[in-house]
């Protein structure tokens, strides 16, 4: 009979770690894409915030679209006082804090009271912040040296006299917690998930095509931002998407587009021709950053040609800087002038000093 005890005591223990934990918090967006473990899972190694390599691993959501995750258990002060949490933390795939899990245990605040939804609302909105006053200060900073007076201070039932601007950027009560999360999430976290993440992709371009199929603009932005700064190729599906950036109402699309309009084949014919539709819809800013990037291209085909060489009209009132631009490339692409063309910027006047001599520049290269 004891033995029976025994054996049903020794069997209750072990599936106390074997079983699943329980899971006191998940993030709203998890509810929508809870990542499939048992599916293509690939581990990494990082740095954490003192430099120390941790373990990040690639999972397939049950979208299809790869996200990072890492499981942590650790303290949240340093005092001994706070109870250890278990948070389960997710990234999108460029790096950008998706959500997190509790487990084990809901999180708590210096009077060990627990989290209510509201304080978690607060936290969520907390981490979604990757620009918070958090990031300043380390655990040791998070209190007022003592000569600070009590109206500069707040009153933390563990830490003491908690720094104000940290208080405020915290969930009330629970400023170890709130700092330690923010952390793990986001202090050098997003820019090696992202080196990772482009280095993937650049070796399997349709990651892109799928990260661009979503429709998220944190994704496309990550595409678009990996054009630029030369870790991805943009192949004609990347294109398209930069095409579409240079018309979009989104400022900051359209801004990201005209940068990486620079890394396109701006030679090529098919896309001059796609060129030629989206530039008369743009202000005379965005025409000389078009114009620059065309600076690159060793041709100038007929149908963007004809498009440019229509800015000499009279009715067109081109910006100057326009017109010297437009000149620069004819002269340096060494396009032939239609006779049409010719006579549209010959009759051009201006008292404009440097179109004027630009002018006259190109009319003695172009005999």
């Amino acid at each position: 009979m004891r033995r029976t005890g025994l054996w049903v005591f020794s069997v209750l223990f072990l599936a106390a770690f074997v079983q699943p934990p329980t899971t006191y918090y998940r993030s709203k967006a998890l509810h929508i894409r809870v990542p499939d473990f048992d599916s293509g899972r690939k581990e990494y190694t990082i740095r954490d915030d003192h430099g120390q390599p941790m373990s990040v691993i690639a999972v397939k959501g049950t979208d299809g679209l790869p996200y990072w995750y890492r499981r942590i258990f650790t303290p949240v002060c340093l005092t001994g006082e706070c109870r250890p949490i278990d948070v389960g933390i997710y990234w999108h795939f460029s790096g950008k804090y998706l959500g997190i899990e509790i487990f084990r245990e809901p999180l708590t605040k210096t009077d060990h009271s627990e989290f209510s939804p509201l304080d978690y609302d607060r936290l969520e909105d907390i981490l979604q912040n990757e620009w918070s006053d958090l990031r300043e200060y380390t655990a040791e900073e998070l209190v007022e040296p003592t000569d600070k007076t009590p109206s500069e201070t707040q009153v933390d039932g563990v830490t003491g006299a908690t720094r104000k601007v940290i208080s405020e950027a915290a969930v009330k009560d629970a400023v170890y917690t709130t700092h330690t999360i923010w952390h793990l999430i986001h202090v050098g976290e997003p820019e090696q998930l992202a080196l990772i993440a482009l280095s993937e992709v650049a070796g399997n371009p349709t990651l892109a095509h799928r990260l661009l199929a979503t429709g998220d603009t944190g994704n496309r932005d990550f595409v678009l931002r990996g054009v630029i700064d030369g870790h991805l190729h943009a192949d004609p599906v990347i294109e398209k998407s930069i095409l579409q950036g240079l018309g979009a109402e989104d400022h900051a699309f359209r801004d990201l587009a005209f940068k990486a309009l620079g890394s396109l084949n701006l030679s090529s014919i098919t896309l001059q021709e796609d060129l030629s539709k989206v530039y008369p819809q743009l202000e005379a800013g965005e025409k000389i950053r078009l114009l620059t990037a065309l600076e690159q291209a060793n041709r100038l085909h007929r149908g963007l040609q004809d498009v440019l060489t229509t800015e000499f009209t009279a009715d067109a009132q081109p910006q100057p800087w326009v017109l010297i631009k437009i000149l620069s490339i004819i002269r340096q692409t060494g396009s032939t002038l239609t006779e049409a063309e010719r006579e549209r910027i010959s009759r051009l006047k201006t008292d404009h000093t440097a179109l004027k001599k630009a002018l006259n520049d190109f009319f003695s290269s172009h005999k």
